[in-house]
């Protein structure tokens, strides 16, 4: 038997259905059956987790009838159904079994959105033989993609499914040799959302939260700043919406990060843009970080909360009540007072104004000192200094032992990182993956560090704004308390693992790794 097109075949435009008919012999050769209308809404996060799995959530409806289906990118198959009615939004609300549990392992805390919906028509059509039995049945699906971003529907390809009927296997291959030996029937692609998406002016996986940039050593500057520059900008402005909406907690989160990696871009690549635009766009970045903080803050709490209930014991869990719905009720007011800031004249002006900064023919103002200078030569000598102080520091922290000897040595590092990844595409990328690695280890010890004493701040200062002479509230403070001597605990262990962790860091290997990488790559920019 011939190898059907899993998927069918693709028609041109303006194949009809009657057309079809028609040319697999009309009247006696080809009846047309039935017609019902359909709808497929296809469903992801707004950073594409499902699939950067290779898998894909859709909603099938058809009549009365809406089920969801999780399937393979590249294939037919329906890896898990369940019915389902209504539009899913998070993991927590979809039916038990294993498509609730595969959809909330990769979503995390991230919302369902629906990224595009196909509508369109299926046809029956029966291809008979000369005693007027059907001996194959086909399907012909007529399509539209819809989307919010786009004001009218866009046209998907027509195709053709291919059905085979019980006992006659060699009428359907002729059928399929008649469709393949058109070389303007192509089969059609196992994934209709990458059809669905692309018709839209869209491509799957077209945002994520990782800085990929591509720069070429020998490029000046001035130049391979303003492409990290626009990058940091179009991830900071394509989650305003969603952070103003407070669809989840990730939208503001990548906000922060990009506003982050642009203040520390304009801080520690020195002297290639011009020195009044650096100080006034970290100063006006530096007001984006405080008008996101406090809600990023509860954002934070309210996603441990459930991790401090599980640490404590059973009878003690249910006394974080109170505090929970006072984090709640203030997450609300500050949601309202950042969204209110996010449609600010001086929020949409500091966009703006960016953007025609970065885009201009020449910047104003004097030109920085090295912004003609190739990239790799400028930000290799920043990396290695900065480098060499994260040592000199480090050792002296390891032997001090200073809480705030660890905290400056964290900022320092955070910088060392930003750095790394903003220009990664310049080095060999073998190398490159010991220092991440290592860097990233010190760095999670030293925010575990800092994190920990945090929380036991905030937790004591949320205990603290209890009515103490209210006797229903004790539960509550006792409870908080318990859990501010946990995080205290956590961070004296993390502590005390910070010299192991930064001998990693300052091994022999790790420091031959930066000087092959970074130590005067070009020669010197002074």
């Amino acid at each position: 038997m011939t190898d059907l097109p899993q998927h069918g075949f693709l028609l041109p435009q303006a194949m009809s259905v009657d057309r079809l008919a028609a040319l697999l012999g009309g009247d006696g050769a080809c009846d047309v059956d039935d017609s019902a209308a359909f709808s497929l809404r296809f469903f992801d996060s707004f950073d594409w987790r499902l699939y950067g799995a290779g898998l894909t959530l859709l909603q099938l409806n058809v009549a009365q009838d809406s089920e969801l289906r999780l399937k393979p990118v590249d294939g037919a198959e329906v890896l898990d159904a369940a019915a389902f009615d209504g539009t899913p939004q998070w993991p927590a609300e979809l039916p038990p079994g294993a498509l609730h549990d595969r959809v909330a392992e990769l979503l995390d805390m991230r919302v369902l959105l629906p990224i595009v919906e196909v509508q369109g028509t299926a046809t029956d059509l029966r291809v008979l033989n000369d005693d007027a039995k059907t001996v194959a049945r086909l399907q012909y699906l007529s399509m539209n993609s819809h989307a919010p971003s786009v004001d009218e529907p866009r046209s998907l390809w027509p195709r053709v499914r291919l059905l085979p009927v019980k006992g006659y296997d060699s009428a359907l291959d002729e059928l399929a040799r008649f469709f393949a030996a058109d070389q303007e029937w192509p089969a059609a692609p196992a994934c209709l959302l990458d059809e669905a998406v692309a018709a839209i002016g869209r491509e799957p996986g077209d945002y994520s939260s990782k800085l990929d940039v591509s720069l070429k050593p020998d490029m000046p500057a001035l130049d391979a700043m303003r492409k990290i520059f626009l990058t940091l900008l179009d991830t900071l402005e394509r989650n305003v919406d969603g952070t103003r909406a407070n669809l989840d907690s990730e939208f503001l989160h990548d906000l922060r990060v990009a506003t982050r990696r642009t203040r520390s871009a304009l801080s520690q690549v020195k002297r290639v843009l011009p020195d009044a635009i650096v100080d006034e766009y970290k100063q006006r970045f530096a007001w984006v970080g405080q008008i996101t903080g406090q809600t990023r803050d509860l954002d934070v709490f309210l996603l441990e909360l459930p991790r401090y209930r599980d640490s404590l014991p059973a009878a003690m869990r249910g006394d974080l009540d109170l505090l929970q719905r006072r984090l709640e009720d203030a997450h609300v007011d500050a949601q309202r007072t950042l969204a209110d800031a996010l449609d600010s004249a001086p929020f949409r002006a500091l966009l703006r104004d960016w953007r025609r900064v970065l885009e201009a023919e020449s910047l104003p103002g004097e030109p920085g000192w090295f912004a003609d200078l190739p990239i790799k030569r400028v930000v290799s000598q920043r990396i290695w200094r900065l480098y060499r102080r994260v040592i000199k520091d480090g050792r002296a922290a390891v032997h001090s032992g200073e809480p705030l000897a660890m905290h400056e040595l964290r900022k320092d590092c955070k910088k060392l990182r930003y750095l790394i990844e903003f220009f990664r595409s310049l080095y060999d990328p073998r190398l490159l993956k010991g220092t991440v690695k290592t860097l990233k280890a010190l760095l999670d010890n030293l925010g575990e560090f800092q994190d920990k004493e945090v929380q036991a701040l905030h937790l004591r200062e949320l205990a603290a704004g209890f009515d103490l002479g209210d006797a229903a509230v004790l539960p509550n403070v006792l409870a908080i308390g318990a859990l501010a001597a946990d995080s205290l605990r956590a961070q004296e262990a993390a502590h005390g693992r910070f010299s192991d962790c930064f001998a990693t860091f300052d091994s022999p290997r790790n420091r031959e790794r930066y000087k092959a990488l970074f130590k005067s790559p070009g020669g010197s920019t002074r």
